[in-house]
């Protein structure tokens, strides 16, 4: 009975560490993939293309994937079109798994996932200029 009971003890505590040992493994592993980003404009009711793709119409909030560079085109009929970049920086998921890498080489696997990058700012505001007029004053 003894010996029963000091296995199943000894089976928790290995389970216990293995759980443990996985999610030391990389943080980011298990952290979420996607971010929201913000874009708001002024003028509001600006189209919104990020690489090329339509997001829709400002004030606006989507979701992307947090390793992917962004080229965000802000456009309205009357206004100049604004570039706006994005690039991934290392989250704070990615910088335990950096730090918890120092001392054991497995949580360097994390900076494999898109959970270890963030994009930076995660919101932009933007002001559009207006066109000037092509008509000669007299």
């Amino acid at each position: 009975m003894r010996l029963h009971r000091f296995a199943g003890m000894l089976f928790c505590r290995i389970l216990s560490l293995v759980v443990i040992v996985c999610y030391m493994a990389g943080c980011s592993l298990f952290g979420p993939t996607k971010q929201s980003i913000g874009v708001r404009s002024n003028p509001p009711e600006a189209q919104v293309l990020v690489n090329g793709k339509p997001m829709g119409i400002t004030p606006l909030r989507f979701d992307v994937d947090r390793r992917d560079n962004m080229l965000l085109e802000i456009q309205k009929s009357g206004y100049h079109m604004e570039y706006l970049r994005s690039s991934s920086n290392l989250s704070g998921l990615g910088l335990l798994d950096v730090v918890s890498g120092f001392f054991w080489l497995i949580p360097f696997v994390g900076l494999t996932s898109s959970a270890a990058w963030q994009h930076d700012p995660a919101d932009f505001e933007i002001t559009l200029l207006p066109e000037k007029s092509m008509t000669p004053t007299p």
